[in-house]
């Protein structure tokens, strides 16, 4: 694989890492040259001051693990999987191997991303997978949506949203479905598991109004069992997604996704909601036509939480990656940031980097390539990165 790279090196700064020999002060950004269409879509903390990228390679689902400088130790496409398959989610397990989860498949690997186990979601209506967590007891929780038959008047229909707990070696234990059944497109996109062993998932859940579909953004808290204790749906007349949440040390969260403000503006909608559901802070961000949060991520002191997705400032124009820094406490954007070239880039992942910097992984257009690259763009603390053509 042939890297595109361009990068700014300054010294390895050891205080300012968690990890020993972490640290590089470092700004870059990085293509990968693969023959076919790719993109990445999560992307977490790896040993020895490395990461893992999960994501796309044409229509198989792929792991990818660099070092801190963006340049590949290995990665895996796997093409022999059942079913659709793709890396929506990674995270780790507590044996030092990965989970992973996309398409209509959950799958474990190693620490070298060799598959131990995989699972197709064995169900009529494909059950497609948004993320994937292990839970402190070992197992996992899988969350997502359900597909459904073709609605009428247009609109592609999907059934409910599900949570779905399976075993350490794969197998279901329990899977509980919420929202409308055949309606078009409950989701759950991301879920953490709170102190008290239940689990927040933050989604979207349609409203029809005289046959006129409009998403709201969508907090459910359940118990261990995937039972709900509450749930929370916010939003307006148009489409609102909650895409993302991040659990604070205090067993309070921060939710991103986007918030319609018309039918042609959307904005970056953000909040902290408290462990029993109740909104602390909530604010929307943007000055163009379109900015959505795809991805959160929150510094280790937890003072600044870190919104990635795309923005683009007119209707026909090309998106371009949106980093914003918010205030934990308040919710105030400190800083927002812009990447991209003349065609489509798009967020869909951020991690805190090992020099306070961060991570920021998607898809990019405007590298003047045949085909949708992987792109990762590496900050400082405050978003901003070299200059590229």
């Amino acid at each position: 694989m042939i890297s595109v790279v361009v990068v700014l090196v300054g010294s390895c700064d050891d205080d300012s890492s968690t990890l020993e020999n972490c640290g590089i002060n470092t700004q870059y950004v990085i293509t990968y040259d693969e023959p076919v269409n790719t993109a990445g879509y999560d992307i977490i903390n790896a040993e020895n001051c490395t990461y893992v990228i999960s994501g796309k390679n044409s229509n198989k689902a792929w792991l990818m693990k660099v070092d801190e400088l963006g340049n590949e130790l290995w990665n895996q496409v796997y093409s022999d999987l059942s079913g659709l398959s793709r890396g929506n989610a990674v995270n780790h397990t507590s044996d030092g191997g990965l989970i992973i989860g996309g398409g209509i498949n959950v799958f474990k690997t190693d620490p070298n991303g060799e598959i131990e186990w995989d699972y197709k979601l064995p169900y009529s209506n494909k059950h497609y997978v948004e993320d994937v967590i292990e839970t402190v007891a070992g197992d996992y929780i899988v969350v997502g949506g359900v597909g459904g038959d073709p609605g009428t008047g247009g609109h592609g229909q999907k059934g409910q949203a599900y949570i779905l707990r399976m075993s350490e070696g794969g197998d279901i234990q329990w899977v509980k479905r919420y929202g409308i059944a055949n309606s078009p497109m409950d989701n759950f996109w991301g879920v953490v598991q709170a102190d008290d062993g239940g689990f927040v998932l933050a989604g979207n859940k349609l409203h029809d109004r005289n046959f006129e579909f409009y998403d709201h953004f969508w907090v459910v808290k359940t118990d261990a069992s995937g039972n709900i204790e509450w749930s929370h749906e916010l939003g307006g007349n148009y489409w609102d997604e909650a895409q993302d949440i991040v659990k604070l040390s205090d067993d309070s969260y921060v939710i991103a996704g986007k918030k319609s403000l018309s039918q042609s503006n959307l904005d970056l909608w953000i909040m902290r909601i408290s462990a029993s559901g109740e909104i602390l802070w909530q604010s929307n961000h943007g000055n163009n036509n379109y900015d959505v949060g795809m991805s959160l991520t929150v510094t280790e002191n937890e003072d600044v939480v870190v919104a990635a997705g795309y923005t683009r400032s007119s209707s026909g124009s090309p998106f371009k990656y949106r980093v914003w820094g918010v205030d934990v406490n308040s919710g105030q954007i400190l800083w927002n940031k812009k990447h991209g070239g003349n065609q489509d880039d798009k967020a869909y992942g951020v991690v805190e980097a090992y020099d306070g910097g961060f991570i920021v992984i998607g898809s990019t257009d405007s590298f003047g390539e045949e085909y949708t690259k992987l792109w990762i763009v590496k900050t400082d603390s405050e978003g901003n990165t070299v200059d590229y053509p």
